[in-house]
């Protein structure tokens, strides 16, 4: 083993000649799967990855190129070719660029020379056309300016040499056209660019030849796929003003090999902008329609119109014909999409009077109907994203004429409403019969029939329902009277179906209710409560008469929807809302998984909208529904889980904070007496016998009624006052208690132990005892009383421990805490300030020093700072001058991977900047920082871990130059390092240059022109941000992993 080992290793001996064949044999090893898993498989992965990064292995790739036999070897060396380009190439000597391009091209060549040698090396032959892109990207057409020619007198020799220059051209085009941000400069884009356009003549001239003269479908393609790479930039002479735009409709079109490539390029001319300027815009808009019209031609041809049901037929076509079919479809509604888009207002208006065009406008749009019936999730979003657009661009422009409620309008009113009359009317029946899930739907019918519970989201079908709803919106406003029958007639029937024995589908009847609660306030008043008593009556009849639970629990999920997102009806009919309640109560007694879930979270949904109906005496009622829910509470709650407890809870809890003040204490009383009665209950068994406390049900029960506590606190509001003094003193005592208790399990088991059981439940007391401080606090605003009364035994009892705990009980609660008091207290809290940092402070960095360990207490320790930083930031900066590692902590949150962590750094020091620069200290603390502060930013700004905060990175450098230049002006030293002579700006500048000479491949003048553009281009932010994009591109092409700065010179990276 050792022996093999040591003979791998010789091929990173780059002192000899490259030994091919044992190459080879360490790449068989790593891809060869013989030895898999094994000892000499993990060394020849070693020694591989050595061989790539290796400096000089690029030397090698010829050889192995030319002589190797194996295909993944000779991926590798060409990679080697590839890390040379992108990191190194501008280094190189002009004769070794030359060497290299020499041989690549010569490469290409040899393997399109037959079909033998492009079959067999078909996949290699892509990667190296990927590499001579790469070198195209950096020497054409500066050193290379001959190239676009050699192509295309190259590609005369044979078909096969024509069809890879083609796709060369295609990658050329869509890296500078598509992929050039973030990879070349602003100014080697834009010459690029202009290089491409000013000689792509010669290139169309070899695509209008190949598509005219040629007949393999192989090269027909790639010419097509070469042109729409380029379509969406080159001059509209070549598409319009030639016989471009007739091949491709009725030419390549029609024939099962070319009509896809040929669709895209109809597409991308469909979506084209048309300069109105232009005086050659109206023939060509002109040409666009005679497009379209030949594309509705040769689409019956291949779809036919004549069958009965097209709807079906363009299902059948998209799942019976193979995939070419499935794409061309696809291609086909990308094209009636986007050319309506760009086009609808010209079709419009040649509807009016061109019969040809509106049955050309019908049988489009009956197309993408019927392609919206199938069962695809990306074309049927791609068609809802249409059905959305169209209808609310119909519906802007009928909006003048709508009633003052801007609802609806009169039948026939608006001509170009009623053009799309009969197909928003199929639209409406699709969308309704399709309609995706929403997110508050937790129990219906899956894809085998069963009905389930799912409390999972599903983002993709959440951002789908959204669509689908605001097209539904929008539909209904157009015709609401269509929607009503549509919707009310489908759920008579799905009704009478049940009762007459059909076999009952509840994803029928969910799909229709979601929809029927998707346009909640889309309807006039009187419209919406006709049509709504009319849906919920049928739905809990059916609800009655249904047999099997599962179906039962389906439709309650139903009802349970719809009626949650009707809140105006709701608030308008008590009686109604009343019935909804009860029925709500009754469901909670089901026990059918999920139907409990979903009634608890429909009650705290409507409580939300309807909170004030509650406390009000209605008509006919003695007393207000309030006091009814409080007094039936254990009767409501007997069936429900404690999750689901404490969500009835807060539900209750938000009616009563609508409640009038002089109420509401007797309310709470009332609300809180059951969870009282078992805390009293524990507390006093457990004054008696304090091991009671440490039982683990007891615990439970415990954490229970807290958790309880706490969702009042959160509903009810200030009005929870006097709950929360009431049991404010015993539950600081069980905290005290419950942190000595986890001190001693400690201290005689190790930290471990706070992973048991027992240690856990002690913990969720600790944490829903300071939830429920917190939560009080967030919405009191009694702050002297809060500041007396609560804040010492607070502060004393939750720091000391906080302080003296083992890290791994400390709870983050705490800090979030201490950030709720900054936020509310502000100067009252200040007195207090450095107590709370003595005691969290350093114990906390400690704990974040490994950067993925306790998230939470990093993430709620920086929202601490960045609350005091806001809120007290005299104390804070007087804090500061104690104690450097705060401004350590700053720039550890800035430079942290966790994005919503660097976000909160990137915010907070943003403020502490600005706050600083209105201080009289400030160059005081800039003679300090400045340079940390420069280090920190440009670590950051050149780690592609940081990209997203890219934008604040500029500002805040922006904000340091101009500190600089102030600085400066009022003649104070930016450093310790600064010669007296020397301006502060002037220093930064010489101190950057120094630094940026890290980067091998920029060379002084780059330098120079780089740190002169910072200062000349910081007035103005786009310009400096583009500034510092072409910077980031050309440290891309320097050495991988080469800092700016090196990271010691930074701090801390908690």
């Amino acid at each position: 083993m050792d022996q093999q080992i040591a003979q791998m290793r010789q091929v990173l001996n780059f002192t000899v000649p490259v030994d091919v064949e044992l190459f080879e044999k360490v790449v068989d090893v790593v891809y060869g799967g013989t030895q898999h898993g094994t000892p000499l498989h993990a060394a020849a992965v070693r020694v591989l990855e050595e061989y790539r990064t290796h400096s000089d292995a690029w030397l090698r790739a010829s050889t192995i190129l030319s002589k190797g036999k194996s295909t993944p070897g000779k991926f590798i060396a060409l990679q080697t070719v590839d890390d040379l380009i992108t990191t190194r190439w501008n280094i190189q000597s002009e004769e070794q660029r030359l060497g290299v391009r020499h041989f690549i091209v010569n490469m290409i060549m040899d393997m399109s020379s037959t079909p033998e040698k492009l079959h067999v090396n078909k996949m290699l032959l892509e990667k190296m056309n990927s590499t001579l892109v790469q070198i195209l990207k950096r020497d054409w057409p500066g050193k290379w300016p001959t190239f676009i020619q050699e192509i295309v007198e190259s590609a005369k020799k044979s078909d096969l040499l024509m069809q890879n220059n083609l796709a060369i051209v295609r990658q050329l085009s869509e890296e500078i056209f598509d992929f050039s941000q973030g990879k070349m400069t602003k100014e080697q884009t834009m010459i690029r660019k202009q290089a491409l356009n000013n000689e792509f003549g010669k290139v169309f001239e070899m695509i209008q030849y190949v598509l005219s003269y040629k007949q393999d479908v192989g090269l027909i393609n790639e010419s097509l796929n070469c042109l729409l790479a380029c379509l969406s930039w080159i001059p509209l002479g070549y598409i319009f003003e030639t016989e471009l735009i007739n091949l491709l409709a009725n030419k390549f079109l029609p024939s099962p090999y070319t009509r896809n490539p040929a669709c895209k390029c109809l597409t991308e001319i469909g979506s084209l902008i048309l300069d109105p300027t232009n005086p050659a815009t109206p023939k060509y808009r002109e040409q666009t329609i005679v497009m379209f019209l030949s594309f509705m031609e040769k689409l019956s041809m291949i779809i036919p119109m004549s069958s009965p049901d097209l709807y079906s037929q363009c299902v059948t076509a998209f799942y019976d014909n193979g995939d070419s079919n499935q794409e061309f479809i696809q291609n086909a509604c990308q094209f009636l999409i986007s050319y309506f888009k760009q086009n609808l207002s010209l079709v419009e208006e040649r509807c009016l009077t061109d019969r040809g065009m509106l049955l050309a406008f019908q049988a489009a749009h009956r197309y993408i109907l019927g392609i919206t019936c199938i069962d695809d999730k990306e074309v049927f979003k791609t068609c809802v994203e249409y059905w959305c657009w169209v209808s609310e661009s119909v519906y802007m422009h009928a909006k003048p004429q709508c009633d003052s409620w801007g609802y609806t309008f009169a039948p026939g009113a608006d001509v170009k409403v009623e053009l799309y009359a009969d197909i928003f009317s199929e639209a409406r029946k699709v969308l309704i019969r399709n309609m995706a899930r929403p997110e508050e739907v937790i129990v219906f019918e899956d894809e085998n029939g069963e009905i389930i519970k799912e409390i999972m989201k599903d983002v993709d079908a959440i951002a789908l329902y959204t669509t689908m709803r605001e097209a539904l919106v929008f539909l209904t406003h157009l015709n609401c009277e269509d929607t009503e029958n549509i919707m009310v007639s489908k759920i008579e029937q799905i009704h009478s179906e049940s009762l007459g024995g059909v076999a009952f589908r509840p994803s029928e009847l969910a799909t229709l209710c979601w929809a029927i609660g998707s346009i909640s306030g889309a309807m006039k008043r009187d419209d919406e409560t006709r049509f709504l008593v009319t849906v919920i009556k049928d739905l809990l009849v059916m609800c009655e008469a249904m047999r099997g639970r599962a179906y039962k629990a389906s439709i309650a999920s139903d009802i349970m929807y719809v009626v949650g997102q009707y809140p105006r009806f709701l608030k308008e009919h008590w009686k109604f809302l009343k019935t909804v309640i009860l029925k709500l109560f009754a469901f909670m007694q089901e026990t059918f998984e999920g139907v409990q879930d979903m009634a608890v979270e429909t009650f705290l949904k409507m409580t939300h909208s309807c909170k004030e109906e509650f406390v009000k005496i209605h008509q006919k009622d003695e007393k207000a529904f309030v006091h009814t829910v409080i007094q039936e509470l254990d009767t409501h709650t007997r069936a429900l889980g404690k999750k689901q407890t404490h969500i009835f809870y807060e539900a209750t809890g938000l009616m009563i904070s609508e409640a009038p003040k002089d109420w509401q204490p007797q309310l709470v009383r009332q609300f809180m007496a059951g969870p009282n009665g078992k805390w009293k209950e524990i507390v006093a068994v457990g004054g008696r016998d304090p091991s009671v406390l440490a039982n683990v049900d007891n615990m439970q029960e415990i954490a229970h009624v807290l958790k309880t506590y706490v969702c009042g606190a959160v509903s009810v509001g200030e009005g929870f006052r006097e709950q929360v003094f009431l049991v404010f003193n015993e539950v600081m005592s069980l905290y005290a208690m419950y942190s000595q208790l986890i001190s001693q399990e400690v201290a005689s088991k190790g930290p471990m132990v706070t992973r048991h059981t027992h240690v856990k439940c002690m913990r969720i007391i600790k944490k829903e005892s300071l939830r429920l401080i917190e939560e009080y606090i967030k919405r009191s605003s009694e702050l002297d009383i809060i500041s007396s009364t609560i804040l010492p035994p607070l502060l004393e009892t939750v720091l000391t421990d906080y302080n003296k705990s083992v890290e791994q009980a400390r709870d983050p609660q705490v800090l979030s805490l201490m950030g709720s008091l900054v936020e509310k207290l502000q100067v009252k809290i200040e007195p207090h300030i450095p107590v709370i940092l003595d005691a969290t402070l350093n114990v906390t960095l400690e704990m974040c020093k490994n950067s993925h360990e306790y998230p939470e207490h990093r993430l709620h320790f920086f929202k601490f700072l960045q609350k005091l930083n806001k809120h007290c930031f005299n104390v804070f900066l007087q804090a500061l001058q104690h104690s450097p590692s705060i401004m350590e902590a700053i720039l550890s949150a800035v430079k942290h991977t966790d994005a919503k962590i660097e976000a909160i750094g990137l915010e907070m020091l943003r403020d502490f900047l600005m706050s600083i620069a209105a201080s009289p200290i400030c160059f005081d603390f800039f003679y300090i920082y400045f340079f940390n502060l420069v280090h920190a930013i440009f670590n950051v700004l050149t780690d592609t871990m940081h990209k997203t905060g890219f934008k604040s990175h500029c500002k805040l450098l922006q904000h340091l130059i101009t500190v600089s230049t102030k600085m400066a002006d009022a003649q104070r030293p930016i450093s310790p390092e600064q010669q007296p002579n020397v301006r502060a700006d002037q220093f930064f500048k010489m101190h950057l240059a120094t630094q940026l000479k890290g980067f091998e491949t920029m060379n002084q003048a780059q330098i120079h022109n780089f740190v002169e553009g910072l200062f000349s281009k910081v007035g103005d932010e786009k310009m400096f941000k583009d500034h510092l994009r072409d910077f980031l591109v050309l440290t891309k092409e320097g050495e991988k992993k080469k800092y700016l700065y090196h990271r010691s010179s930074c701090t801390s990276s908690a």
